[in-house]
Parts: structure tokens; C-alpha cells; sequence
């Protein structure tokens, strides 16, 4: 017998999925100002990209949540059941095409990490769209009455440009929203300045061309912004601009005779069209920084151990005693670290568990640094840490804990590991040197380590 509890730990994810869809729904029903139909209609497009991002609801169960909660909402604004059901199964089938088309894809082309996931998301929201105005006019007029084309344009236009401009924003945002990515730079004001004036001119200036203004100043955002800020900044603009073309605040013409619906998909085809634009840009900008980052990790940290290499490591110090030069009287410590009888675990145990016994010990040494700390591998079994603001009495301490946590942990196939290590300050009597005379005294004190024994920690005089 199901567990009472247990059924509510079941029942909640999908009664959140029927609950979020009602209220999407009887946000898109308030917006109906032309004939029946919604001005926008939220819904399709963020049920699926929330699908997209937690396909664990895409379930029967999900599902059937999903389409209770767009009939429940039509019959409870007084629709009747016939009109409920079908209007209703026509945008699941939007929904289930969009699911069919993406869901195979990689979470880094749904999420615009690679720009190409852009083509996929317009071809999604195109198919989408055509498959529930097709649907549409299965029952509203039929495909072979006279107003079927624009029954069906209204329909694709609406979903496919309400798809266009929210499908990405839902796609791209970020897990973890945080109040840090709020915080503008003085510099990010003026294309944002730039985008309202632009839509001020929209709403000035007028006529079909008038829909473009906004596209030099999103281009500007797109230079400056990650690309959910960019969607949104994209969406925004659409909305702003359909509704002044609706309310006819923009002159493009009637909007409630003969070919006027005809000009308003035409405009919504060609807004939400035109953010694309910007959104390839920005998209495109954050794949290459991410680029350059792994670039730069890759040049400057070591394949095997993650560690700095000794060129990132030097350039490192470099800038911490930059920063004494200019006032600061924080005391700078040197560990330099040497894997024991090293050579002798290679010839017993093979290269592999070498590099095995280097990872874990580099794993080892990181979870003792502190953010502002510096670890570098100079070469072969050794090792330094840099840890500014720390005296040498007090960098004593943490090489004797560093020494006895690796003479006490496990090591893989039975191996025995020390360390020894030389412990030194670049401000003992060093100063006007150069950076490898200052850390040659530190490792003159690791080799006094390594003669007397090895597995000791030994101060640099």
C-alpha cells in the first residue's frame, strides 16, 4: 500500500507543472484584444523549455498535468468543452514537436552555450508553431474555407514569434540566479539608454521600417551582455513593439479588417526574427571567452595535477610583491615541496601509478590553500606553495600538518608516500634580489630536508 507521504512527495512536482500551467494560461487569456485570439500566449513556449530543462517531468503523468491545466483554465473563463479540449490538444501538439525536435540535443546547444544551438531552436519553434496552426484549422474553419490562410497565419505567427523571443530566455537562464549578476558597470547603462531611446523612436518615428530601430542598440547589448541578459533585453523589445503595433501606436496600418491581422503576424514574424541578430552575437561572444579561458587554464596549469605552471606561478609572485612595492606589509611564505624516493615508485609501480601518486598529492595540497593562495608544480615530484599574509613560523605549522597528512593517507596499491619540504619567506633579508635568487634560499632549505633523512620539514636560514 503507496505510503501516504510518499504519494505527496509524488504528487508535488506534478501539481506545481498544473498549477505553474493555469497561471501562464490566465496570463496569455487576459491578452485576447483581437478576435479570440491572445495577443501572447506564454505558455507553449515556457512549459517547454522547462521540460527541456528538467526532462524528468516530461512524463505521462507530466504531460497529462500540463494539458489539465490549460483546459481547466478555457473552462474556467467560459469556454465550452469542445473548444476546451481541441484549442488545448493544438498547443500540446507545439509543445510535443518542439520536445521531438530538441530533447535529443546536447544541453549545450539548448542552453546557447554554442551559438549553433540557435538554428535548432528556430526550427523547433517554426514546426511547432505550423503543427498547432495546422491543427487549429482542423476545427476553426477547415483548410479549405476562405478564411483558412489567415486563421492559420494568426495561429503560426503568434506561436512561432512568442516561441522565438521566450523559448531562449527560458533556455539560458542561469541554475543559480544570483543578486551579483544584477550589478552594472557605469558602461552597461549607455546601450540600455540606447535600446529605450531606440523604442522611443519606435513609437515616434513609425511605419513597418520602424521595427528595426531597436536591432543596432540590442547589437550593442549583445557586446556587452551574457546571452540571457540579451534574450530578455530581446524579449522586452518584442513585447514593447507588438503591443504598439496592436494598439495601432506605430501606424502600420488597420488591424481589424480584411488584411489587418495579415499585418500584424507580419509584424510579429519580422520583430521576433530580428532578435535573433543580437542573441547569435552575444552567444557567439561567450563561446569565445569561454575558449580563451580554457586556453588560458590550459597554458597556464599543468595537464597532470591542475597545479601552475612555473611561468603562471612566477608571474603570480611577481604581482604579490608588485603589491608590497606599492605599500602593502603582508608577509609572503614559500613551501617548496619534493616527493620522496619519487624515481622508486615509477620503477616498483609503473608511470602510471606515478602519475597517480602526483594527482592525489596535488588533490592533497590544493585543499589546504586559501582563495588568494598560489600552488605551482616546477617540475617532476615538486612543488610550491605560496601563501601571502602567512609568517614563516605560522607557514611551519602548515607544512608539518601538510607532511603528516601525507605520510597518513591511503595511498593506492599499497604505496608509501612522504614529502619533504623547505619553508621560507620572500622578505628575510631578499629584498632588491631577483625572484629566483629569493626562492633559491627556500630551496637550499628542502635539499637540507632531503640530506637529513627526507620526511621533514626544514626553515630556510
Amino acid at each position: 500500500m503507496l505510503n501516504p507521504l510518499a504519494l505527496l512527495q509524488r504528487l508535488h512536482p506534478l501539481l506545481g507543472l498544473f498549477l505553474l500551467t493555469g497561471a501562464l494560461s490566465l496570463a496569455g487569456v487576459v491578452t485576447r484584444p483581437i478576435a479570440s485570439l491572445a495577443l501572447f500566449w506564454p505558455v507553449n513556449a515556457i512549459l517547454l523549455g522547462l521540460l527541456l530543462r528538467r526532462p524528468h517531468l516530461a512524463t505521462p503523468a507530466g504531460w497529462a498535468a500540463l494539458y489539465l491545466g490549460m483546459v481547466a483554465v478555457d473552462l474556467g473563463t467560459g469556454n465550452d468543452w469542445g473548444s476546451a479540449l481541441w484549442l488545448n490538444a493544438c498547443n500540446l501538439g507545439l509543445i510535443a514537436a518542439g520536445w521531438w525536435l530538441l530533447s535529443p540535443l546536447p544541453q549545450a546547444l539548448l542552453t546557447l552555450k554554442r551559438p549553433q544551438g540557435l538554428l535548432s531552436l528556430f526550427g523547433a519553434c517554426f514546426a511547432g508553431a505550423a503543427v498547432a496552426a495546422s491543427m487549429a484549422c482542423l476545427t476553426t474553419t477547415g483548410w479549405f474555407d476562405d478564411t483558412a490562410w489567415t486563421t492559420w497565419l494568426a495561429w503560426f505567427s503568434e506561436q512561432f514569434s512568442t516561441g522565438l523571443l521566450l523559448l531562449p530566455v527560458v533556455l539560458s537562464a542561469p541554475r543559480r540566479p544570483s543578486l551579483a549578476g544584477l550589478r552594472l558597470a557605469p558602461a552597461d547603462v549607455w546601450p540600455l539608454l540606447g535600446l529605450a531611446l531606440a523604442l522611443l523612436a519606435v513609437l515616434l518615428v513609425g511605419g513597418p521600417g520602424a521595427i528595426a530601430f531597436p536591432m543596432l542598440a540590442l547589437l550593442w547589448c549583445a557586446l556587452r551582455f551574457r546571452p540571457f541578459t540579451v534574450a530578455l533585453l530581446g524579449l522586452l523589445s518584442g513585447v514593447v513593439e507588438i503591443v504598439m503595433v496592436a494598439e495601432n501606436l506605430t501606424h502600420f496600418g488597420p488591424l481589424h479588417k480584411g488584411a489587418g491581422v495579415d499585418t500584424l503576424a507580419s509584424a510579429r514574424l519580422g520583430i521576433a526574427v530580428l532578435t535573433l541578430g543580437p542573441l547569435s552575437v552575444a552567444a557567439v561572444g561567450a563561446f569565445d571567452r569561454r575558449l580563451l579561458r580554457r586556453l588560458a587554464r590550459h597554458a597556464n596549469h599543468d595537464s597532470l595535477t591542475g597545479a601552475l605552471v612555473r611561468r603562471a606561478l612566477t608571474q603570480g609572485v611577481e604581482r604579490l610583491l608588485e603589491r608590497r612595492r606599492h605599500g602593502s606589509d603582508l608577509p609572503i611564505s614559500l613551501l617548496m615541496i619534493d616527493l620522496d624516493h619519487f624515481k622508486t615508485i615509477n620503477d616498483r609501480h609503473g608511470h602510471a601509478a606515478g602519475d597517480q601518486v602526483l594527482r592525489l598529492l596535488a588533490r592533497l595540497l590544493s585543499n589546504l590553500l586559501r582563495r588568494e593562495d598560489l600552488f605551482g608544480r616546477l617540475g617532476g615530484e615538486e612543488f610550491v606553495m605560496v601563501l601571502p599574509g602567512v609568517r614563516t613560523d605560522e607557514a611551519m605549522l602548515v607544512a608539518e600538518r601538510l607532511r603528516q597528512g601525507v605520510e597518513r593517507m591511503e595511498w593506492p596499491e599499497g604505496i608509501r608516500v612522504t614529502v619533504s619540504v623547505g619553508v621560507g619567506s620572500l622578505d628575510d633579508g631578499t629584498a632588491g634580489q631577483p625572484l629566483e635568487q629569493r626562492l633559491a634560499r627556500v630551496d637550499e632549505a628542502l635539499y637540507q630536508a632531503k640530506a637529513q633523512g627526507r620526511n621533514r620539514v626544514v626553515r630556510a636560514a
